[in-house]
Formats: C-alpha cells, structure tokens, sequence
C-alpha cells in the first residue's frame, strides 16, 4: 500500500509539475473516487439506473482526464473537458436523478466552482465560474417549480447517507487542494527571502566596492591636481616664453582631464550612497536654493558670468537635502560649462502641488541631435557624463520630472519639478 501511494504521489504530484497541474491531478483523482464511490453507494441504496450510470461516466471520464493529460500534457484542453462536460453536463443530470437539492449534491457545486477558479486564467475563470454558478441556481429553481422532475430519496437514511458522504468527499478533497496550494506557497516564500537575501547581498557587496574604489581614486586625483598647478606656477613664475609654451598647455589639458576624473569619482560615490540608504525629511527647500547661489555665485563671476537667483520664500520639499543640493550643484556647473560672458538664472516658484526650479542660461545651447539624450549615463559634449545622468536618478527618486529645452546658440533652460511638501508625510524640519 506505502509503495503504491509513493508510486501515484511520483506519477501526479511530483515537485516538479506546475502547480496547477499538480493541482488539476488531485482533483481528477478526487473526482475518480468520489464518483465511484457515489456510484456504490447508489447501487446500495438503489438511487436508480440514471444516477448509477451518471457516477460510473463521471468516474470513467476523470480517470481517462488524468491518463490523457499524463501522457500528452495538454492541461489547458483536460480543464476545459472537465468543466464542460462533467460540472456543466453531468452534474445536472446527476442532480434530478439524486434528490435534487435535499442532497449532496450542493456540495460537488461548490467543488466545481472552485476547481474552475483555480484552473483556468483570467477572464475566461471568471465567466466559466459565472455560467455554472448561474447553471446551478437556474436548475434548482427549476427543481422547486416542478418537483416531478426530481427522484426524491426512499427514505430519510438514504437521503442522510448521500449529504454525509458527497460532504466528506468534497471536504477531503477540497481541504488536500488548499493544503498543496498552502504548501506550496509557503515554499516559494521561503526560495523568493533567500533570493531577496542573496541580491541584498550582492547589492551591498557592490556598493562598498564602488565607495572603497571610488574614495581610494579621490586621494591620488587631489595630489596629481596640487602637483600640476604648483608646476604651472613655476612656469608662470619663469617668464612669458614658457609660460605659453606647449608645457602650459599640456599642464592645463591634463589638469581638466584630473578635475573631470574628480566630478566623475564624486558621482560614483552619491550614485553608491543613493543605492545604499537615501534618507528623507522636511527640507526647507528656498534656503538650500538660495546657498547653492550664493557659494557658485563667486566662482561663476570669475568665469566672467553673472548670477541671478529669483526664489520665492517658504519653499518646502520632502527629500534628501545633500542629494538635492547636488542637483542644483551640477545644474548651475553644467550652465557654466556652455556660458561665456554671459548670464544664468536660478528661478524657484510654487506651481500647484509642485515647486518648479528653473536653470536658464544664455551660452551656446545644446545640438538637437543630443539633446533627447543628454540624461542618459555616459551621454555628454565634453563633461563627465554623470552630471545630468545623476540629476535625473536623484529627481525621479523624489517623485519628481526633469527636461530640457534648448536652442543652438540662444542659451539652454533646464527645469525640474518635485512636490511640496505639506506635512503629509510626517517628516521633521531639516
């Protein structure tokens, strides 16, 4: 007996088969012994030539389901059989040829519904439950309007006999469904925590790699920076002829190329610290606005460039204040890398439920082809290509939109937009 049930437990409800399969296998079998056994006991309590005939087909029929869908492997077809021909067609017939509904058969209307819900997909689960649902109410309507059609039970015994047994056979096998789907669940919990455990993991692991790699390149970059613009000193210091030499030249070329390995190193790391932990709290969004010009201010006016900051007062945002200030950081630096003589505007103004902030200078614009690319990472005319790239990472992380607008030769606008923040999301004051 142990070696037949470890047999059909490896035949039909193997680990390896899909759920539903598994699932479909269990109530065919359900189905082959409920049906045989409802059967017996109509020849016992002699229910009638229709319903014994009924419960073999229905028997036969699930049996042939589970041989056929064992071996070819088409499920979806076995289901569709199954509910159409055993819950749409036999079920009736049994039900007149049983009691109607003073007997067990309510029960097996239940188990119909129920395997139609879990087998089929989609719509198609959703209309077929409907139609048997509808099939079962209008049959017992027709049962209480002519009770003629219905083959009441001899006697109150048979009548209980048929209710405990089509109970018990339709609890048993409903309650193994809902044990294997639990199961089942439950195991794929268990495998989706550790996957989830092993890509935190692995996240962590590459965000210390990025900070570690990122700080040990930071020290290098600052002594080869200092080391060039002491030797351009010296030169400077040496005389007009060296100092506009090739030497000066190179010295300089080499130390953009260092600054731009330093903004690209910078990046990196508020990338790694982004994708690490981004704490988040009220944030008094016009001061941060209004510091960010005032320390660029100095250094945009010796690059011979004016700035002007028009901020309106009592601007709020819920976010990470050092993530936001470097937005605004790249944003204005970025306008500096295209402006000449010329001038830059920081806006900041409350729009309904957003605060828009503006960047508009009046350099040498953006070529058309390169603008719908400039937030894409490595996309860039001559920066870093982290600048943009980030903005857009740490706005979006913010529930917020950023773009572009710009013409080639008439100066670049970028703006960006976040939520005010109104105290819904029970945030401190920064």
């Amino acid at each position: 007996m142990k070696r037949l049930i470890l047999l059909i437990c490896e035949s039909f409800l193997d680990k390896s088969f899909d759920f539903r399969v598994r699932l479909f296998n269990v109530l065919a079998m359900g189905g082959t012994v409920i049906s045989l056994a409802m059967a017996l006991v109509g020849i016992t309590i002699n229910t009638g030539s229709g319903n014994i005939v009924a419960n073999f087909i229905s028997a036969i029929l699930s049996y042939a389901l589970l041989c056929y869908s064992k071996r070819t492997g088409r499920y979806q077809l076995c289901y569709m059989v199954t509910i159409i021909a055993i819950f749409l067609v036999l079920f009736p017939v049994m039900f007149f040829t049983a009691g109607g509904y003073h007997s067990g058969m309510p029960s097996f209307f239940v188990f119909a519904v129920a395997f139609t819900i879990l087998m089929l997909e989609g719509k198609r689960a959703i209309a077929m439950s409907v139609l048997e649902i509808l099939l079962y109410l209008a049959i017992c309507l027709i049962a209480f309007r002519h009770p003629e059609l219905v083959k009441a039970w001899a006697t109150e015994q048979d009548l209980l006999i048929d209710v405990i047994v089509g109970f018990v056979s339709v609890s048993a096998v409903l309650g193994t469904m809902l044990y294997l789907h639990f199961k089942l669940y439950n195991e794929q919990q268990k495998k989706l925590d550790e996957q989830n455990h092993i890509l935190e993991r692995a996240s962590r692991a590459k965000t210390e790699f990025l900070s570690n790699t990122s700080h040990e390149m930071r020290t290098p970059l600052t002594v080869i920076s200092v080391n060039i613009q002491t030797v351009a000193e010296i030169l400077e210091d040496m005389g007009e002829a060296v100092r506009d030499g090739e030497a000066a030249e190179l010295l300089q070329n080499a130390q953009q190329e260092i600054m731009r390995l330093a903004r690209m190193v910078g990046g990196t790391l508020t990338l790694a610290a982004m994708s690490e932990n981004m704490d988040k709290q009220a944030v008094k969004f016009s001061m941060l606005l209004r510091s960010s010009a005032e320390m660029f201010s100095l250094h945009l006016q010796k690059q011979g460039n004016l700035l002007k900051a028009n901020i309106e007062e009592g601007l709020n945002v819920f976010g990470n204040a050092d993530l936001l200030a470097q937005v605004v950081a790249n944003l204005l630096q970025n306008a500096a890398v295209y402006t000449e003589q010329g001038e830059i505007i920081l806006r900041a103004e409350k729009t309904g439920h957003e605060i828009l902030v503006t960047v508009t200078d009046t350099g040498t614009g953006i070529a058309a082809e390169l603008l719908p690319h400039v937030f894409e990472r490595g996309v860039s005319t001559g920066g870093t290509g982290f600048g943009l790239y980030l903005c857009k990472t740490v706005v979006e992380s913010h529930g917020g939109r950023i773009w572009i607008e710009s013409t080639p030769g008439s100066g670049t606008t970028m703006s960006f937009a976040l939520p005010t923040y109104e105290g819904q999301f029970g945030g401190e004051d920064a």
